[in-house]
């Protein structure tokens, strides 16, 4: 990803997998790996849906009961 203003990076990016044992899988070799003298920082990225339920991979779903 790369600020729109001054053109340089902005230090995050995103990959997207064909299923989730390939993402867990690079997630669980990359995630505290350094490069460059930098530790990488890997995470899900979670998807906003507006008035949706945020749907967390690699968690059970769980059912909401409202009152």
């Amino acid at each position: 990803m790369y600020d729109k203003n001054s053109g340089r990076s902005r230090g995050f990016g995103f990959v997207q997998f064909s299923n989730d044992y390939e993402a867990k899988c690079a997630k669980d070799a990359m995630d505290g790996k350094v490069i460059l003298g930098r530790p990488l920082r890997i995470s899900f990225a979670l998807g906003k849906v507006r008035g949706g339920p945020v749907i967390v991979p690699g968690l059970p779903t769980v059912s909401l009961k409202y009152i």
